[in-house]
């Protein structure tokens, strides 16, 4: 394994911890409180609706369990050799921020992946109504996490791409 600054390591595995907990307890929190069906409005657009997802993502391949949970495994295995990857061959070496949303990419899928291995399905509930008659496909917090953590990464592996792009244009 390569070197990894050791405070990387810690904010990536307490955030990792931070969102399986919180997707858990508010996942907990649905299952106790609402019916699957249900719907609790919250306040304007939002709303707390439990569904019981079944598929992949957006609620896609309804009852296929193993190509999702298989996905998912992939993701989490990947994430140690890609980070071994840049170190190994470009000398990088992940910053306290990056590492953060590594964090929380992992700790989304975990999330999720104890919902699809201990239940069969994962349990979504936040519901967002962009329009009438139109709604955003119901997430939780497993995938907000991963999400945000995915696009934060991105913004900076494409700001950090540029900048050394311009360095050695510009020496």
């Amino acid at each position: 394994m390569p070197q990894v600054r050791r405070s990387s390591v810690i904010v990536a595995a307490a955030l990792l911890s931070l969102a399986v907990v919180f997707d858990q307890l508010t996942k907990v929190w649905v299952r106790a409180s609402l019916h699957v069906g249900e719907s609790m409005h919250i306040g304007g657009p939002l709303y707390f609706t439990h569904v019981e997802n079944r598929g992949a993502v957006f609620g896609l391949g309804q009852g296929y369990f193993l190509i999702p949970t298989i996905a998912t495994i992939l993701i989490l295995a990947a994430i140690p050799l890609i980070v071994r990857h840049l170190h190994v061959h470009y000398g990088y070496t992940l910053t306290k921020f990056e590492a953060a949303c590594v964090g929380l990419i992992a700790g989304g899928a975990i999330g999720n992946l104890i919902d699809r291995t201990t239940r069969s399905a994962v349990t979504d509930f936040v519901d967002v109504v962009l329009w009438p008659g139109f709604r955003w496909p119901a997430f939780n917090v497993a995938d907000a996490c991963a999400v945000a953590g995915t696009i934060l990464l991105l913004i900076v592996f494409f700001r950090y791409g540029a900048r050394e792009v311009e360095h050695t244009a510009n020496p």
